[in-house]
């Protein structure tokens, strides 16, 4: 009975000590977010190899994680995520210069997005149907980065393997920066015409 309970007594102290483990792992794992000034500055240490490769997951990944939320305004400028009001045009000429991307970023953020667009991007098409838009999407190669101009809206798009996206500035209910798939992002779908470029670093 002694030798049960003694195993039973080991056990349990296993258990506690791979938790314990499990916990200090997760610790270690857990990155602390930096500042978007000193997330600007790891961007502009990069070499010009380093950008092209990491150019993708900017924009899909980080840019969403900083700037998600902040407030959408039609004369929007902030420099700054989660501080101020961001327009459209702003939002998406605002991200590529602090990527380092040399543009008449206030010129282009006013101007329709037709300009910004031939401007910026290469292979520029034209759709009057978000599903048509979406299967040329994915008939294009993955970790792709786009600029699509609507009606009266810009943004950015992305492709995560059959899943694509809409980063933009949302005008509608003042919501601001945000990530939605293309599919049910009601700014995207509210739009009778579709212009994309694919925008390359």
């Amino acid at each position: 009975m002694k030798k049960i309970l003694f195993l039973f007594v080991l056990m349990i102290l296993g258990c506690s000590e791979k938790t314990e483990n499990i916990r200090a792992s997760t610790t270690e794992n857990t990155i602390e977010k930096v500042s978007y000034k000193d997330f600007l500055a790891q961007i502009k240490s990069k070499t010009e190899t380093q950008k092209r490769s990491y150019f993708f997951r900017y924009i899909n990944y980080d840019i969403p994680e900083y700037w998600q939320g902040t407030r959408w305004s039609f004369g929007g400028t902030t420099r700054t995520p989660q501080s101020g009001t961001i327009a459209c045009g702003y939002f998406v000429t605002n991200v590529l210069s602090d990527f380092g991307i040399k543009i008449e970023r206030i010129y282009l953020a006013q101007q329709a997005s037709s300009v910004m667009i031939k401007k910026l991007c290469s292979e520029i098409k034209y759709f009057t149907e978000r599903e048509d838009l979406e299967k040329y999407i994915l008939s294009k190669p993955k970790n792709t980065v786009y600029i699509v101009g609507l009606d009266f809206h810009t943004g950015f798009i992305t492709r995560e393997n059959r899943d694509t996206y809409f980063i933009h500035s949302s005008y509608i209910q003042n919501k601001g920066v945000v990530k939605e798939k293309t599919e049910s992002s009601k700014a995207l779908n509210a739009s009778k015409t579709y212009m994309i470029g694919t925008l390359k670093y």
